[in-house]
């Protein structure tokens, strides 16, 4: 369980990247998609890409929604992929909202100045439900933003992908 001082720094550092001056410059995010039966595992990588020549971010904010119905998340904080690895980042992600159909989580990839190259950022883990019918689950990526060393942030367009549930 996280301490109140990591609980403390994960909001003073959401805090930077939400109130931060907006600028532009075209970072996206997107999903990989994954198949699974229930009560499975899947996991379903999260992908950063920086436009060459536009300035790398050193921090990445978004919120993950998922039906709780179909999906969990596994573990409270997805593990850092290889790109987020390299520049010495971790993921710390909070649950901001619950509600009967969906979860959103708000997560943040901090550490240090180093930028972040394009490639994976993180890696979603996640469970398929016991009694989830088969079909898509959608999880989706809203409220995107790429931080970069002056503190700038870039709003990001939403992501979405598709967890295909097999029958078991």
């Amino acid at each position: 369980m996280p301490s109140q001082a990591h609980r403390a720094g994960f909001w003073f550092v959401s805090s930077l990247l939400t109130f931060s001056p907006l600028a532009l410059f075209g970072q996206s995010l997107r999903l990989s998609s994954a198949a699974a039966a229930p009560a499975e595992q899947v996991s379903v990588n999260v992908y950063l890409n920086s436009p060459r020549g536009r300035e790398q971010p050193s921090a990445l904010q978004w919120e993950t929604t998922l039906p709780i119905a179909q999906l969990s998340l596994v573990g409270e904080n997805p593990p850092p992929g290889a790109a987020a690895q390299a520049a010495g980042k971790s993921v710390s992600c909070q649950v901001k909202t619950k509600t009967a159909a969906t979860e959103t989580s708000i997560c943040i990839l901090y550490g240090g100045r180093e930028p972040i190259r394009n490639g994976v950022v993180a890696v979603l883990r996640l469970k398929i439900a016991p009694d989830a019918g088969p079909g898509p689950a959608r999880v989706r990526i809203d409220q995107g933003l790429a931080v970069l060393k002056d503190l700038k942030k870039i709003p990001m367009n939403p992501a979405e992908t598709v967890v295909k549930i097999r029958r078991k």
